[in-house]
């Protein structure tokens, strides 16, 4: 099946453009293309079989005809790739082959039964607007005609013809519903692709990686309320970086925003798997710890400082050391009263020396 693939997809019938599947040009020049493939071949075979088998010859000119009218629209397209211009002839060729094919025909062999292939291609080609006219005006064109002319025509019984003209037409019409389904999923697949693309964004710090405020607000809302209901210990950390505005004015911004970075892969290595880590607010990172009391806050806060402050960033080996805040949470505490007191205890901890931990303001003893 992948050679088979492979193998369709070279020839003179494929018409080359930069377009990718998520664009709706992509589906309408591949369809064009395939369309344009099945006429060449159709034609191609019931030009020989209008002759030799049928005794169509009137039917075989019609053939030739759109033959070579289907191969200039091909070469045009592959030359300029204007695809609305090509997307109009190809399905004023078709009406127009259609319609002389029905009345040459005198609507023998179940000519009819093509018509159907009209809507489809209209709407998917010129849009629902013109799709609509296009189609609208033609079938009525055709019922009318038949409505004049059918009482004069005799009675056909299924014969080969009639049996080609049906299984072919119903063949492209799968051919052609397969493809609108085709390009309906691979725009699904992509809208929803990006939206999950713009969800993550949306909650993810672009420097770091780390989850942003607008998410960390979310999270603390969440677990606040758990640990409310169930009773459950949770803990917040806040730190901030010692003297980084030094680093960047010795530095640079760029050596500032690679450190951060590189803080923030230590911050992850340090905490748990249920703990959630995120960027507060330009170099100050929260950490929330469900099922963490005072005591493993204190004891998390300082693994976290140790760790830092061992660590030697960029290729400077720059050293940092951050201070931190922390505080657990009490039964009437909101997200802004938790932080709050997180926030007091990280300016306690500037206010002592930097490098340190410090509880909130109900800390019963500091941590040197």
């Amino acid at each position: 099946m992948a050679g088979l693939k492979r193998l369709f997809n070279k020839g003179w019938w494929v018409i080359p453009h930069p377009f990718q599947p998520e664009d709706l040009r992509y589906w309408r020049v591949k369809l064009m293309q395939n369309i344009q493939f099945i006429l060449q071949l159709y034609t191609g075979i019931f030009f020989f079989l209008n002759i030799f088998l049928f005794d169509y010859l009137l039917m075989a000119a019609a053939d030739a005809i759109l033959f070579g009218g289907i191969l200039a629209l091909q070469i045009d397209l592959r030359k300029h790739l204007n695809i609305e211009r090509s997307a109009r002839l190809l399905i004023g060729i078709i009406v127009i082959f259609l319609g002389m094919y029905f009345v040459l025909a005198h609507g023998r062999n179940y000519s009819f039964i093509w018509f159907s292939m009209v809507p489809l291609l209209a709407f998917f080609l010129l849009g629902l607007r013109l799709g609509l006219y296009v189609s609208g005006g033609f079938l009525a064109a055709l019922v009318a005609f038949i409505i004049w002319f059918s009482p004069q025509w005799p009675s056909y019984a299924i014969n080969l013809p009639a049996v080609f003209n049906i299984a072919l037409a119903l063949v492209a019409v799968l051919t052609i519903s397969r493809h609108y389904e085709k390009s309906r999923e691979e725009a699904f697949n992509f809208l929803a692709k990006r939206n999950r693309e713009l969800e993550v964004l949306a909650r993810t710090d672009t420097l770091t990686q780390l989850k942003n405020r607008s998410h960390l607000d979310d999270v603390l809302e969440q677990e606040l309320e758990r640990a409310h209901r169930y009773q459950h210990e949770l803990a917040v950390l806040i730190l901030d970086t010692d003297h980084f505005k030094t680093l960047n004015d010795n530095y640079g911004h760029l050596v500032g925003d690679q450190v951060l970075k590189e803080l923030s892969q230590v911050l992850s290595a340090q905490i748990r798997a249920s703990d959630i880590l995120g960027r507060w607010g330009g170099e100050e990172f929260l950490v929330i710890a469900p099922n963490t009391d005072e005591e493993g806050a204190v004891e998390l806060a300082e693994k976290i400082r140790i760790a830092v402050a061992e660590h030697r960033f960029t290729e400077q080996k720059l050293h940092l050391t951050v201070s931190i805040g922390c505080t657990d949470c009490l039964d009437e505490d909101t997200i802004i009263s938790i932080v709050q007191r997180a926030d007091n205890g990280l300016y306690q901890a500037k206010h002592d020396g930097r490098n340190c931990t410090r509880l909130g303001k109900a800390a019963r003893a500091a941590v040197h």
